[in-house]
Parts: structure tokens; sequence; C-alpha cells
């Protein structure tokens, strides 16, 4: 298992959020993400990927809420191990 620092409300870390649904690459920059994918799950539906470092942990909750006022149904968000900590 990859080591993962102890989380505090002001450093930066890595998400990987996923939502049910497809959203347009273009929303990469509105969300400040720095990767967005679109795979099919087990049963074909298409879920979304986005892979961000907001500033800090205010700026997650914002995405989520973001995602929320869309309607986006969220599947999971994980905080990635972070190289090199």
């Amino acid at each position: 298992m990859a080591h993962r620092p102890r989380l505090n409300m002001c450093d930066p870390v890595v998400y990987c959020i996923q939502v049910q649904g497809e959203l347009a690459e273009s929303w990469c920059e509105y969300f400040g993400t720095q990767s967005l994918t679109v795979y099919a799950d087990e049963s074909g539906a298409p879920v979304t990927t986005l892979i961000t470092e907001p500033g800090d942990q205010s700026a997650i909750v914002g995405i989520i809420n973001h995602l929320n006022a869309l309607g986006v149904p969220l599947i999971s968000v994980e905080c990635l191990p972070v190289e090199n900590a």
C-alpha cells in the first residue's frame, strides 16, 4: 500500500473524482482539473473520471458542489497517494 502523508485542511493533494454520466472535455477548464476521462462501467453506462489538485480542501468541496448543482451523481472521491511525499 502506498504511503499517505497526514492530511491537513490547507496542503494541496491529488484527488480522483468519479461521476455517473459523460462530461465533455471542456469541463476540465471549468473545474480546473488536470485530466478528464470517460469510460463505460461493467453495465455499459458512462463514467467520467476527473483528476485534480485543488489548492485546499475548500476547493475540492467547491468542485463537488458544482457537480451537485449540475445534477451529476457522484460515485466516488479518492485522495490519491502523492509521489515522493
